[in-house]
């Protein structure tokens, strides 16, 4: 793998709510190199999402709080810099495709006129040459008639086809980093199968991705490595081929044993016990030891850190999932 883009180091973050203060990011910490894409994964309500958008200070604040941490961006930090310089990275060379492209996209703007003004904010270019680059990318994502498509308004689009265009207007600066947060989720198999294709296929080889996502079957397919999160902090991580033949996490095992297989199709898929706690007021020490059906009461008493159990595979538990 490349060089390290990004640096998270401790990210914490939460919101000020009227029953007190909910902590949906605690402590959380990864590197995301040049080239690969990296799978982030858990149930929803873990804190994916709002780790995502924390490095870009999209949160808003109030009632947003990020309480510490960095982001280290070729070594300057996302959430310190002051936001002028932040724009220019933002959309720039940091792209983010969002869950729901139709709240993404002005709903009172022609798709042109948001790819055209996309082009001229970060590559500098005129309106006729910006038009024809916003025509190019939405052919290279796979939007049938595409001069068509620029003069269309987002509602006239299908949700895969606003999604191809977040994938377009995303692209078009030519970014380094893609934060992609769960691009796919109201989307049938088939056309996520196909927005995930092009993405990898357009995307560049020095560009990286970070995947946000639910569908452990999606981290398989498309990520190079996994990092697994359970209520705002991180359970398990390491490469995808480690994580998934060794899960070392009750966690992370419960997730893979809940994914559908063909050759088990009669058998009910078995699912893990209880749900996600609050977040406003979680569980001391392991957070999901109320799940758990190996906790013993150290896990109820000493947070676990990570610890390596082979070169890059990292889990923070203190029973760990032993394989033979």
């Amino acid at each position: 793998m490349g060089e390290v883009l990004l640096q998270v180091e401790e990210l914490r973050a939460g919101f000020e709510t009227a029953g007190g203060f909910l902590r949906a990011v605690d402590g959380v910490s990864f590197e995301i190199r040049r080239g690969e894409v990296l799978g982030l994964g858990g149930e929803s309500g873990g804190g994916k999402t709002v780790t995502a958008l924390s490095l870009l200070r999209l949160l808003p604040r109030p009632p947003a709080v990020i309480e510490g941490g960095r982001a280290l961006f070729h070594g300057r930090d996302l959430l310190s810099m002051p936001i002028e310089e932040l724009r220019k990275i933002r959309g720039g060379k940091i792209g983010m495709i969002f869950q729901e492209p139709m709240t993404a996209l002005s709903p009172l703007h022609r798709i042109g006129d948001q790819l055209v003004e996309s082009a001229r904010l970060h590559r500098e270019m005129g309106f006729d040459e910006a038009w024809t680059l916003g025509v190019d990318w939405l052919k290279r994502v796979g939007l049938p008639d595409a001069e068509q498509r620029m003069k269309d308004w987002p509602h006239q689009l299908s949700g895969g086809m606003r999604q191809r265009v977040m994938l377009a207007m995303m692209l078009l600066p030519e970014p380094e980093l893609i934060i992609a947060d769960e691009p796919t989720t109201a989307l049938d198999v088939t056309i996520q199968a196909q927005i995930f294709e092009r993405l990898l296929q357009v995307r560049g080889g020095e560009t990286a991705v970070l995947l946000i996502t639910h569908d452990m079957g999606v981290v398989w397919d498309v990520c190079d490595r996994v990092h697994v999160m359970y209520a705002a902090r991180l359970a398990e991580k390491g490469p995808k081929e480690a994580v998934f033949a060794r899960p070392a996490h009750p966690y992370t095992r419960g997730l893979l044993e809940a994914m559908p297989r063909l050759h088990k199709k009669s058998e009910r898929l078995p699912d893990i016990p209880g749900q996600l706690p609050s977040l406003a007021n979680p569980p001391p020490a392991c957070r999901f030891a109320p799940r758990c059906p190996q906790a013993r009461p150290v896990c109820r008493e000493k947070t676990p850190e990570m610890r390596e159990l082979e070169p890059e595979h990292e889990v923070a538990c203190w029973f760990p999932v032993q394989h033979h």
